[in-house]
């Protein structure tokens, strides 16, 4: 280290090295000592003017102070007058303990050292506050690492009967072009009723990969959640039912067009049944020509 230093000839002030080497002294309170030091004699500062002019805050200046004070660099000295009121002394020094001759602490009742006293309503040094207590925090135990949860057992795919395999096969060889769709047998049999719905309705596989493969994002978090919400928003209306063909009213075979069929329509119409009166004359008659051929026969 190069230390500049520079021969000032006015306004510079003398400090000794025991003051500004000593061991144990914050430099907070250093510098408040120096910066006290360079005042005129007859200065007299408030704790909160002081820390007005260094920038510190009341609360670091006070404290300061009190360092000073127990390090015998600063130390305020009340003084009774004899009009009963009492004033407060100064005393700043640069060599602990010791103030310069005709500085002595002046007795009660003297006003020796009270030259620096001008009439006015300035108010002697606010008491120091106590510093806050040092509360030690308590240091935060580490918890001990968590034991591994065991692996969720596998969920075990379902039985399935041939129709539903061969449906689970169906979905199988439609998302194998696709690796973002890529999913498991046992995935693929909890989506074949699912598939069943779409072959009851006469969908191919061709059908299925149409609906499931187009349009996907570029990152597909869950394959299952996305195939089993295609699967079911996309399932096709069911066809409207057919009417049943007309068929002959005569003979009940197909025919184009309600009603009878050509050669039913050709045949000629059987006659008419007998009525109930015609029936019982006829009877009556048939009774009476027996009757007379047996009376002739004797």
């Amino acid at each position: 280290m190069r230390v500049h230093r520079t021969a000032h000839r006015s306004r510079f002030t003398v400090f000794p090295n025991e003051m500004l080497q000593q061991v144990g002294l914050r430099n907070a309170p250093r510098g408040l000592l120096t910066f006290l030091l360079s005042l005129p004699d007859e200065c007299r500062m408030t704790a909160k003017q002081m820390a007005r002019t260094t920038g510190d805050s009341l609360y670091s200046t006070r404290r300061s102070l009190r360092e000073l004070t127990a390090a015998g660099y600063y130390v305020v000295v009340k003084i009774k007058l004899s009009n009963g009121r009492f004033n407060s002394v100064q005393h700043v020094t640069d060599t602990p303990h010791q103030f310069g001759p005709g500085d002595d602490f002046p007795a009660p009742g003297s006003r020796a050292l009270s030259k620096t006293k001008e009439p006015s309503k300035e108010t002697p040094l606010p008491p120091l506050l106590p510093e806050p207590p040092v509360v030690p925090r308590p240091r935060a135990e580490t918890p001990p690492p968590a034991a591994p949860k065991p692996p969720a057992p596998r969920r075990p795919a379902p039985v399935l009967d041939s129709r539903a395999q061969a449906a689970a096969d169906t979905l199988l060889r439609v998302v194998r072009s696709e690796p973002r769709l890529r999913i498991g047998a046992a995935e693929a049999a909890r989506l074949a009723p699912l598939v069943m719905g779409w072959t009851d309705l006469g969908s191919s596989a061709s059908d299925l990969a149409a609906a499931l493969l187009p349009g996907l994002p570029e990152h597909v978090h869950s394959p299952f959640g996305l195939l089993q919400r295609r699967l079911t928003d996309k399932l096709p209306a069911a066809p409207a039912p057919r009417a049943a063909a007309p068929v002959c009213d005569s003979c009940r075979n197909p025919v184009r067009h309600p009603g009878l069929c050509p050669s039913c329509d050709r045949a000629p119409a059987p006659s008419a049944a007998p009525s109930a009166g015609s029936a019982r004359a006829s009877a009556r008659a048939a009774v009476r020509a027996a009757q007379e051929a047996r009376a002739l026969a004797r």
